[in-house]
């Protein structure tokens, strides 16, 4: 499955060469995110000020001051848990979804992990999307991985030059709320992590419709792209995100443009 994405990315045969040593890597990185993610809830807070570093967050400022809070939408790359422990112990409120793990335990050993992190967790169930726009009204940061389509609930896009399926959630939101929508990413570095946010993007505020919803995914699967392109290896992607992909392992792509209008 890495193989297969890393493929797309690269533009290269999923046997090639150059597609087996980032498949390794890919591998590698995806370990050192799960010992760091944990790390962080003994490493000294001015450690972690150091090790991460970032740009762009006075586009997060930005947001916060017009009052209606800020969507940042990102791709699984780096360790995403370390941007939301950062900007929690910078101060700022951010909030982060979940996805209910099985067993239960599994979840709730996450969901206190990451409140440990200064993180608030809302789990993705029937109403988050109510939930999550309560608290934007509410001048909060909320954090989306932007990347995977769980539970078909998918848009389809133009990603890498094939149709993908990439989750509804941000632009109806954006639209909704009138909150900033901000796409955003973060690297692995030797030393840590190095952290982009980019400028607010242009979602007119109101507009629910399919299309709408369809041309904003769009515009955010072109940042990621461009994201993706700088570090193959460091996008720790194990899923099918293809919809060539999701039909061959038996799940349909859904309609998220469609079930988000409605």
């Amino acid at each position: 499955m890495v193989a297969g994405n890393l493929s797309r990315v690269l533009g290269l045969p999923a046997d090639a060469e150059l597609v087996r040593v980032a498949t390794r890597e890919a591998f590698a990185l995806y370990g050192r995110y799960w010992y760091e993610t944990f790390a962080l809830r003994t490493m000294p807070w001015n450690e972690v000020d150091r090790r991460f570093r970032v740009t762009g967050v006075e586009n997060i400022d930005r947001g916060l001051a017009a009052g209606r809070g800020v969507i940042v939408a990102l791709p699984h790359m780096g360790n995403w848990d370390a941007a939301g422990h950062w900007l929690a112990g910078r101060g700022y409120p951010i909030v982060a979804v979940a996805e209910e793990l099985h067993p239960a335990s599994v979840y709730e050993l996450f969901y206190r992990h990451r409140r440990a992190l200064g993180m608030r967790i809302v789990p993705l169930q029937q109403g988050v999307g109510e939930r999550l726009a309560r608290l934007l009204t509410e001048n909060h940061v909320v954090a989306l991985l932007s990347d995977r389509n769980i539970g078909g609930r998918g848009v389809s896009v133009d990603f890498f030059g094939e149709p993908a399926s990439l989750p509804a959630g941000p632009a109806p939101l954006a639209r909704t709320t009138g909150a900033a929508l901000l796409p955003c990413v973060v690297y692995t570095d030797e030393d840590g992590w190095r952290c982009r946010v980019g400028e607010a993007m242009d979602v007119p505020s109101g507009d629910r419709g399919r299309d709408a919803v369809a041309a904003t995914t769009g515009q955010l699967a072109g940042w990621f792209e461009r994201f993706i392109s700088a570090a193959p290896s460091d996008w720790h992607m194990f899923q099918a995100v293809w919809e060539a992909d999701l039909a061959k392992h038996g799940r349909e792509p859904g309609d998220g443009a469609r079930r988000a209008a409605a």
